[in-house]
């Protein structure tokens, strides 16, 4: 009877605290694309793409770890070069070299999540890289 009340007691606290975390909502892509700027004021050596869906740090695992294996990041910055913002649906990725776009939109959709678009800067000027649709 004891053990049927600690495993109660640790279900109940197990789910408080990954049940009850607040989620992003899907947000348009103009007020992201603000957002990006700010971030990119911040960070202008960054990549940052919109991810659709990406709405808990919990999704991101998988956009990280493979977002992490590609030439090109930083990895001294965030986790292995790769930082997600899941409530603004952005991947943020520190570079320190030019980094192949279309492989970072790869890796997201076999993750198993929509890439909308990913901007940097260059030259001073935001650039704003459209994702191709997915393929399979």
């Amino acid at each position: 009877m004891k053990f049927i009340y600690i495993f109660l007691i640790s279900l109940w606290c197990f789910g408080y605290s990954y049940g009850s975390a607040e989620h992003a909502q899907e947000i348009n892509e103009a007020e992201c694309s603000e957002r990006m700027i700010t971030l990119l004021e911040e960070h202008p050596e960054a990549v940052i793409v919109h991810v659709k869906g990406l709405v808990c740090s919990s999704c991101g695992i998988g956009i990280r770890i493979g977002l992490a294996k590609i030439d090109g990041l930083d990895r001294s910055k965030f986790i292995n070069g790769v930082k997600i913002d899941s409530s603004n649906q952005f991947v943020v990725m520190a570079t320190d070299q030019t980094i192949d776009f279309d492989l970072v939109f790869e890796k997201i959709y076999n993750a198993g999540y929509d890439p909308i678009h990913l901007c940097y800067k260059k030259a001073g000027q935001i650039v704003r890289v459209k994702a191709p649709e997915r393929t399979s």
